[in-house]
């Protein structure tokens, strides 16, 4: 099985003038010759494409940027778009809803309503200006807790016109110990905090990482993410914390998502580096990547 851990879809409605500004700063960064790879992130092409790459399951996130950023959506409405795909289509889409912690008790409502409408999990969008170890935000993740579902954290990188400081993979150490029922996955591997990520995946058992945003990496330097992959390995005795993602559409131009599962299937350790002594990736490694690892955290 197959699962893609991390991807987001928006079609004109959904798309506020931030997320288009997103939008046109990658389209920019990229210059694909079709700029659609980027702006068509509609349900449509995301089933076609899941087929053509031999996807099984998709993990569709929500966002809640209404708090930071202007939005003609209102919270409920994103999560029930979201809530909406999974329902059409229950054997390919897993839904995470969106919600900033900021909203206090209309948050900790609008979890339980989502996880009631078959949502599986919170997702949480750092960038929009808040640090996940806030104590005023443990309501929220005590109703995640009690409802059992796992929570996929913005870690890293984010776009032009937002602050990088509340995205340190270490602002998720606190409440992974405080809350260790609660399964939480970094995003992105904290890219460009990539040792904090790894630490935390180290020293936690409830944490773990996607690759989601790491295709120009494996594109241009792939050693950078297998000596991420080789140091997680040896310090958890595994590959077993570490989830495929794709943050599809935004990616399409470097990787289409059948050649960014291909990417990872073939995934081999470059010469330098198994001359210094690091082993290459066996084929159980990269199933457990590519969905085995997501199916567990998951449940599916």
């Amino acid at each position: 099985m197959i699962i893609d851990a991390h991807c987001h879809i928006w079609e004109e409605k959904l798309v506020s003038t931030e997320m288009r500004s997103i939008l046109e700063f990658v389209t920019e960064r990229f210059k694909p010759k079709d700029p659609s790879q980027v702006r068509d992130g509609t349900i449509g092409r995301l089933i076609r494409e899941m087929d053509e790459a031999g996807i099984d399951k998709t993990v569709l996130l929500a966002l809640d940027a209404g708090i930071a950023f202007r939005s003609h959506l209102t919270l409920r409405e994103y999560n029930d778009y979201v809530i909406d795909i999974v329902r059409k289509h229950p054997d390919r889409i897993i839904g995470f809803a969106g919600i900033d912690p900021r909203r206090g008790k209309e948050a900790i409502v609008e979890l339980e309503r989502c996880v009631e409408s078959g949502v599986k999990g919170l997702k949480l969008w750092t960038l929009t200006g808040f640090y996940l170890d806030d104590e005023k935000y443990y309501p929220l993740y005590e109703k995640a807790a009690e409802l059992k579902i796992p929570m996929l954290v913005h870690t890293g990188m984010g776009p032009p016109g937002t602050y990088m400081k509340f995205n340190r993979p270490m602002y998720v150490d606190k409440v992974a110990v405080d809350f260790p029922g609660i399964n939480i996955i970094l995003a992105h591997i904290g890219d460009p905090w990539i040792d904090e990520a790894v630490a935390l995946v180290i020293k936690n058992a409830n944490v773990y990482v996607d690759i989601s945003a790491w295709e120009p990496s494996v594109k241009f330097a792939p050693f950078v993410l297998c000596q991420t992959l080789t140091k997680i390995k040896m310090s958890c005795g595994g590959l077993h914390k570490v989830l495929f993602g794709s943050d599809w559409p935004l990616f399409t131009p470097v990787f289409p998502l059948k050649e960014w599962v291909e990417a990872i299937r073939n995934l081999t350790m470059p010469p330098p580096l198994q001359m210094m002594g690091l082993q290459d990736f066996t084929e159980n490694d990269k199933e457990m990547i590519l969905g085995g690892n997501a199916a567990r955290v998951l449940g599916v």
